[in-house]
């Protein structure tokens, strides 16, 4: 359940977004459904299931975007394991360095956008305008990273107990044997 209900969030998150867009030029309009796929990285329990959460919001955007197919899918699942990656090894607690990660995370995204193009399109100049698109971008998306990662905070505490208590899966980094992850 909770996963459909990350999924929903995504999906009613890539609605908004293309609302949005209509209203406010693309630098300046935030990223919300790559937002759900970073709180998903921060906060969510499950390695595999948060993967496919990932995976199926990239391919949302694919579809309702421009874009090469399999381009947001490919690079929301390596923002998903960035933000998993980061939350387990850095200290996150706050809303300071959440907004610093999902800052670095989006302009690295923005880059991967034109490093992809480039590949299958041919090369693209990164100029002055594309480093300040990025940028542009990544402080819209620091602003409103903070709402959407508690939002899907309240998705994992909502189904918490449920979860744990229908499988016995181990989240990333933690391990049964003495020893071993945390």
């Amino acid at each position: 359940k909770s996963t459909l209900a990350a999924l929903a969030l995504g999906l009613f998150a890539l609605v908004l977004q293309g609302s949005l867009a209509r209203a406010i030029a693309p630098p300046w309009c935030p990223d919300l459904a790559w937002l759900v796929v970073v709180g998903v990285g921060l906060r969510w329990p499950g390695f595999l299931s948060g993967f496919l959460i990932a995976a199926l919001l990239g391919f949302a955007m694919d579809s309702v975007s421009g874009s090469l197919l399999g381009q947001h899918a490919l690079l929301r699942i390596l923002t998903y394991l960035a933000a998993a990656v980061a939350s387990r090894q850095l200290d996150l607690s706050g809303g300071i360095p959440i907004a610093l990660l999902t800052f670095a995370l989006s302009v690295a995204y923005g880059f991967g956008i034109v490093a992809s193009r480039s590949i299958f399109l041919g090369p693209e100049a990164i100029g002055v305008e594309v480093v300040a698109l990025a940028v542009a971008q990544g402080v819209v998306n620091m602003i409103c990273a903070g709402p959407i990662v508690s939002l899907v905070d309240r998705i994992v505490n909502r189904f918490a107990d449920e979860e744990l208590s229908r499988r016995g899966s181990l989240a990333l980094g933690y391990s049964s044997y003495p020893g071993r992850g945390r």
